[in-house]
């Protein structure tokens, strides 16, 4: 029996409450012993003894609630303000990816601005604050574009659209720098100043060429990055329909190789497909701290789990697929419901493995308690930015409602969770109502 336990007086612990269980006696010796029982129950009663109640087991309180509102919002004042180009301090004209340290540092990609925003005390903080520090600016109203095309060179202390970020164990950001064919890397990036440079480059030789390659070496439209505990690297390459891993990323020299791939069985194919180790347009990653691996892909509608991811071969099939039946389902999904996932722009993972998906195209966020434990095709458990999982429009600024959600990052320890909502130029922050820690 599951969870039950013998006390000494006979009383069994079961999942509803107490129950007698008759010990192994000699039965003469019952016998002999129950006058005296009866009467150690009757001078019990005599002084007003209770038999205590039934044990009763407390089911945990789930951490999240389906339509929850934010208690917090960054790049705006109010809840019901919306969507600003303004670049300044205090505003986020194109919030995408987010990565948030366990000491509550919040990194913030500013599309539109070419810029990372980084948040101090981001788990405490009121709404409409000013960030603490920039990346790839001077300045806080700067938004120079580091494009060619745009007149600049690339360079160590630019981006050209950034859409994803991630820290490591060690606190090293890594910035994907999509139109620069790159990722970016910044050691101990929340003592960086404003406009620091890069201290590493991944994907280029250097830092002031833009080249797009299949290779062992090279990106073709790179879209998301995760970092695992020990510090491996992972890229969602998205063109080249793979994921590339980078083992002990902080160390890897400029332009290094990768040491792993999955979608493709070796560096330099790049065709996509619809079964279990084939890809279609990988865009976000999360790893959690069993080193399972999740890609949401765009152009599949679906999300991989690889079950300790760091050890598959190269071209390994994933375990678990998620938005979708089987792994050969691939089609664009219907109207939203539970089960279905549209466009999964970002995923985070927090210490009980519940796994969040930004889906931005239906305009919602979905939670998956204990993703890996989940079966192929399997519903959410829970839906935020919608008061349904049947809704999906932008409409407007609210304490509850997103619209195109393109970043998502959760803090274990505080149990904060952080939603960045492109159409209203904001991120929104919400607090589990339970323990997201085991």
């Amino acid at each position: 029996m599951t969870g039950a336990v013998i006390h000494n007086n006979g009383l069994l612990a079961t999942e509803r409450g107490m129950k007698y269980i008759e010990p192994f006696i000699d039965k003469e010796k019952k016998m002999k012993s129950i006058s005296g029982v009866v009467l150690f129950g009757i001078l019990l009663a005599g002084c007003g003894k209770e038999e205590s109640a039934p044990t009763q087991q407390v089911e945990e309180v789930p951490p999240w609630e389906i339509g929850q509102s934010a208690e917090a919002v960054f790049g705006q004042m109010t809840f019901t303000a919306n969507g600003t180009d303004s670049v300044g301090q205090s505003t986020i004209p194109g919030p995408w990816g987010l990565a948030v340290s366990g000491s509550g540092t919040l990194f913030v990609v500013d599309q539109r601005a070419h810029r990372i925003l980084r948040f101090d005390n981001a788990a405490t903080r009121s709404s409409g604050g000013n960030a603490d520090g920039v990346l790839g600016q001077q300045d806080f109203t700067s938004r120079v574009w580091n494009y060619s095309m745009a007149g600049s060179t690339p360079s160590a202390s630019g981006f050209e659209t950034p859409v994803s970020v991630t820290l490591d164990p060690s606190g090293n950001l890594y910035v994907l720098d999509q139109g620069n064919q790159r990722v970016l890397r910044f050691n101990n990036a929340a003592s960086k100043t404003n406009g620091a440079p890069a201290d590493g480059v991944l994907g280029q030789p250097g830092f002031v060429t833009k080249n797009f390659n299949t290779t062992q070496n090279g990106f073709f439209s790179p879209q998301g990055v995760a970092a695992d505990a020990s510090g491996n690297l992972y890229v969602a390459d998205g063109s080249n329909h793979r994921v590339l891993r980078f083992d002990n990323a902080a160390s890897k020299a400029n332009g290094a190789p990768a040491d792993g791939v999955l979608g493709q069985s070796d560096f330099t194919t790049s065709a996509n497909g619809t079964t279990a180790n084939k890809m279609s347009n990988p865009t976000s990653l999360a790893v959690d701290n069993a080193g399972n691996l999740y890609v949401g892909e765009r152009g599949n509608s679906r999300i991989l789990i690889f079950l300790n991811g760091s050890a598959k071969a190269n071209g390994a099939a994933a375990d678990i697929v998620l938005g979708k039946g089987d792994f050969v389902s691939g089609a664009t999904p219907g109207p939203a419901n539970r089960s279905n996932i549209y466009f999964p722009y970002a995923l985070a993972v927090d210490e009980k493995k519940n796994l969040y998906v930004a889906d931005g195209a239906f305009n919602r966020l979905l939670i998956y308690y204990n993703a890996p434990s989940k079966k192929n095709g399997d519903s959410a458990d829970v839906v935020i930015g919608k008061k349904d999982f049947i809704s999906s429009s932008v409409t407007g600024a609210s304490a509850d409602n997103i619209g195109q959600p393109y970043g998502v990052a959760v803090e274990s320890a505080t149990g904060k969770l952080f939603i960045s909502c492109y159409s209203n130029s904001r991120v929104l922050r919400f607090q589990a109502k339970s323990s997201l820690k085991p």
